[in-house]
């Protein structure tokens, strides 16, 4: 009788190598089945959601409160000086649902930009609080809590794990760079557009798995992306996905992959002509250094680990041909490496794709600040769902303990993103504004000017007679408190408020003192000024120097401010300055005692205001016909 070999015994580790290849072989088997039959009509019986809806509804509400707990901080932090009085409080397009403001935003380009469904968002807001800046600050924090319900439903079809949907949820909840998007009412177009091109993506998935309804399900995905794309272009590349999806895990043929994305493409197409002929021009050329160097930064602030500002300055361009050539290959070969990980992880290859995508709308517009937070809304959701995907399909295959390790890695992670969150909200609560601490981030000039013009703002709303409304005695007393924080002054100051005494001695101190600190800042702002346009700037050096009765140096910096506007490309920017500063050169005149010369400028600041459709200077009309009476001249002549 011969004896049997003896078959070596396999070693634990091996097993399990062995265990864990079996399983991606089965479920490479599982997608191919699909796929096939998908191309033979036979609808695939998965579906695309795992789970009960139930647990899915009550996960998406949970998810949508904890976004609304985190940004429960910014209630508070009223309406931008930037933008906002623009989209929200001056605009009358938006005071109720009348078939001529429904008309106007849908047809109209408004504020250099076309952006239909986020000004319909305003409507809603506007139609059940009013102007009141609690209730639109509440309702981005529910649109942000709405993305991230939806990012945990994506997550959840794309890997098929309730774990890796969770963590990916819950890290783009505390993600440091959506504080931008939600904080501030103005970048709620990053939000609206998200909210609905997550759900179309939904409806493709489920079209795509055939059945007597996959028709339905295709056209509530065109008009979802549509919907997506009116928010804001920076969706407007998302076919993509959509293409990559169907290359990379269907393994659909790409003419026929290509064919039902012709309807998104139109769609993005059309929008992204309306905008760009809406958006003035930067005269910014494209070149591959800076779009590489945008690239690595933007990549760098996805990791939750960057540092957050509202302006960053931009790459330099002035670079040489050999450095362009390289920079040229290197985007090349980041757009194309991806594909190599295409048979093997094909979801992996969709959310790099998804990132790289995404990026794309801010970089082809003609922005001056290519790398900017709220750029990031978007390209974050691959982000999220790619960084829990990977440490927790790591972790798995190192065991349980693997796995309890990945699930505290990315709690870590989240702990620190959410207090990188909590603090840039904070400086956002700042009673010297965001700006404040934006100037220690960047040195881009344009933190430096905004936080000049809001030290003046407030100034300006104190002393014996404030211009606009008065600031509020909450208000006055938390900046009174940061700005004289360790000054004597502080306690006479809010004692002769106390005592109900506004405008007082002190107080005219304090706004003198708030006037310093905003010429210090303007300073600032025009000694790293460079090349850019900032008409504003010279324009509220000059406010500066009225206040302080030196009337010849703010002549000159009035002069320098249209200057300045002739060159600006931002048509409302530079109608408004012009009409500002004609109207400062004739205040100037007055006080100079030549009325005729006041005159002279006012009439021509009078004539542009009308002539422009603006009301920036409310008493012009008023003011010229006084000095007409005052002298003598006849009206209009």
């Amino acid at each position: 009788m011969s004896k049997s070999k003896k078959r070596p015994r396999p070693k634990a580790g091996n097993a399990e190598s062995a265990g864990r290849s079996e399983q991606r072989k089965l479920a490479r088997k599982q997608i191919k089945l699909q796929a096939k039959e998908r191309k033979r009509g036979v609808p695939s019986s998965t579906p695309i959601i795992p789970g009960t809806w139930q647990t899915n509804a009550i996960t998406f509400l949970l998810l949508v409160m904890a976004t609304l707990v985190l940004y429960v901080g910014d209630l508070r932090l009223g309406f931008f000086a930037v933008d906002d009085p623009q989209y929200v409080v001056e605009n009358p397009w938006i005071r109720g649902i009348t078939f001529e403001n429904l008309r106007h935003i849908l047809t109209t380009p408004y504020f250099a930009n076309y952006s239909p469904l986020h000004l319909l968002s305003y409507i809603l807001d506007y139609v059940f609080a009013g102007p009141n800046p609690f209730a639109f600050h509440l309702s981005s924090n529910v649109w942000g809590g709405l993305v991230a319900g939806f990012v945990f439903l994506l997550a959840l079809a794309l890997t098929g794990s309730r774990l890796v949907a969770v963590a990916a949820a819950a890290l783009f909840i505390v993600h440091p760079a959506h504080v931008e998007a939600i904080a501030w009412i103005s970048s709620r177009k990053d939000l609206v557009a998200a909210a609905f091109a997550l759900p179309s993506l939904l409806a493709y998935l489920r079209y795509r798995q055939g059945g007597s309804t996959a028709r339905r399900w295709y056209v509530v995905s065109v008009l979802l992306f549509l919907f997506a794309v009116a928010g804001k272009l920076s969706v407007a590349t998302f076919p993509g996905v959509l293409l990559a999806y169907d290359l990379f895990v269907d393994r659909r043929p790409l003419s026929r992959s290509l064919w039902d994305k012709v309807p998104f493409m139109l769609g993005a197409g059309i929008i992204a002509l309306v905008v760009a002929s809406a958006q003035p021009s930067m005269g910014n050329r494209p070149n591959a250094y800076v779009l590489s160097a945008a690239l690595l930064q933007n990549v760098w602030l996805l990791t939750g680990f960057g540092q957050y500002v509202l302006y960053r300055l931009p790459p330099n361009a002035t670079v040489g041909v050999g450095l362009e050539f390289v920079s040229a290959l290197f985007l090349l070969t980041v757009f194309v490496a991806p594909l190599l990980l295409a048979r093997r992880w094909p979801v992996v290859t969709i959310l790099i794709y998804w990132i790289l995508l995404a990026l794309i709308p801010a970089q082809v517009l003609s922005f001056s600040h290519p790398v900017t937070d709220r750029y990031l809304f978007f390209p974050s959701i691959g982000a999220v769902i790619l960084i829990a995907w990977g440490l927790i399909s790591a972790g798995k295959r190192l065991g349980l303990q693997g796995l309890i390790a990945a699930v505290a890695v990315l709690a870590a992670i989240g702990v620190l993103w959410g207090r990188a969150t909590l603090a840039y909200v904070a400086e956002w609560r700042d009673p010297r504004s965001v700006w404040y601490a934006a100037t220690s981030k960047s040195s881009d000039p344009t933190t430096a000017q905004n936080l000049g013009s809001y030290y003046l703002g407030v100034a300006d709303r104190l002393g014996p007679k404030p211009m606009g409304s008065p600031l509020s005695d909450a208000e006055a007393r938390r900046l009174a408190a940061v700005v004289w924080s360790g000054d004597p002054r502080l306690t006479a100051l809010l004692a002769e408020w106390s005592a109900g005494q506004r405008g007082g001695p002190i107080e005219r101190e304090f706004q003198s003192a708030l006037r310093s600190l905003a010429w210090n800042a303007f300073e600032r702002s025009l000694s790293v000024k460079g090349t850019h346009v900032m008409p504003g700037l010279y324009y509220n050096r000059g406010l500066i120097l009225v206040s302080r009765g030196d009337l010849q140096a703010a002549r000159r910096e009035f002069v320098a401010a249209l200057d300045e506007a002739s060159r600006e490309t931002f048509v409302p920017v530079r109608q408004q300055i012009t009409v500002y500063c004609h109207t400062q050169l004739g205040a100037i005149a007055v006080k100079e005692g030549d009325y005729v010369e006041g005159l002279r400028w006012y009439r021509l600041a009078d004539d542009e205001q009308k002539r422009f459709g603006g009301n920036w200077v409310p008493t012009l009309d008023a003011d010229r016909k006084k000095l007409e009476t005052m002298t003598g001249s006849p009206p209009g002549s």
